[in-house]
């Protein structure tokens, strides 16, 4: 399993299994400007609103290129959060294709690793189990798999599935049509699914309560 330290140089985040304890940091995620501009970070850092993502957030703090800059504090439904703002910043995107290609071998590695996963798992099972199925969400998670299953299986020997909430954003639903449709394009035979309670959302909030963690 690789470790993970700050690129500060180029904004990014470098894999590899030669990190040393104090250099070692928490998976970050990557932050994009409607996050930002959700959250009031607009009145005190300038930022292009870009596809790419401006920098990253472990928790509730927010890195620009490996230095804490922020931390979110307090917020919820009705109150605005606290902004406890480190420095001042012009931000940059992160330049993706420069993240990708420094991190290259590391990603090459993980993909065969999962590869290799979904193959030994779907041999010791196939003869066991009526159907193998990928839970599309819409995600960045699901996006993967579905990806390396796709490259492994025949579109005959699984199905994908999309579990339709009613709860779910526009962008969620054009994320699953255009998967839908570019995966369809490649594939014609994949069986794609999209399934939905018979209740919407609110009616069973009324039954069960809204969902929590």
């Amino acid at each position: 399993m690789f470790k993970q330290k700050w690129d500060n140089e180029n904004n990014g985040v470098l894999l590899s299994n030669k990190i040393s304890e104090d250099q070692s940091i928490v998976s970050p995620r990557p932050v994009f400007f409607e996050e930002l501009d959700l959250l009031g970070f607009g009145d005190h850092w300038n930022y292009p609103k870009c596809l790419e993502p401006l920098l990253w957030a472990i928790g509730r703090r927010y890195y620009y290129k490996g230095i804490f800059v922020a931390e979110v504090k307090g917020g919820n439904i009705y109150d605005k959060p606290i902004l406890d703002i480190k420095q001042k910043l012009t931000i940059e995107p992160i330049n993706v294709e420069k993240l990708i290609k420094k991190n290259i071998e590391a990603l090459k590695v993980l993909e065969s690793e999962a590869i290799d996963f979904i193959q030994d798992t779907h041999k010791r099972y196939k003869n066991k189990v009526d159907l193998f199925s990928v839970a599309f969400s819409g995600g960045k998670d699901s996006q993967v798999i579905l990806d390396l299953i796709s490259r492994v299986l025949a579109p005959d020997e699984y199905v994908t599935i999309f579990t339709d909430t009613t709860m779910e954003i526009p962008f969620t639903y054009e994320a699953v049509e255009n998967t839908k449709k570019k995966y369809k394009q490649i594939y014609p035979n994949l069986q794609f699914y999209t399934i939905k309670p018979k209740e919407s959302a609110l009616e069973y909030w009324e039954k069960f309560g809204p969902p929590s963690r």
